[in-house]
């Protein structure tokens, strides 16, 4: 069963363009990685550096096996520092 995980964090002041270029970049291998069925950022309209990814995984599994992955690498520290926040994931399974 397919999961969907929405990401959500804040950036400091002024990381807005080189958060972009990091998910950018980092999007590239997410989309061939195991699993994977749809990554995207999106940025809050009224709040600019409130983001969120939208993900679709093709379970959980595959979900925390790339988490562990992007742990490993370095990635999610990167986000860390450019953000005030904690990152908070939801993992939500569609009923219908």
């Amino acid at each position: 069963m397919t999961v969907n995980v929405f990401v959500e964090g804040q950036l400091k002041d002024g990381e807005r363009d080189g958060f972009t270029e990091i998910c950018r970049e980092a999007f590239k291998v997410t989309r061939d990685y195991d699993g994977c069925k749809h990554i995207d950022l999106v940025y809050n309209t009224e709040e600019g550096n409130n983001w969120v990814f939208n993900e679709i995984w093709e379970s959980k599994d595959h979900y925390d096996k790339y988490l562990k992955f992007r742990t490993e690498d370095g990635t999610l520290e990167t986000i860390a520092t450019v953000s005030y926040t904690h990152l908070r994931a939801h993992e939500t399974k569609a009923n219908l």
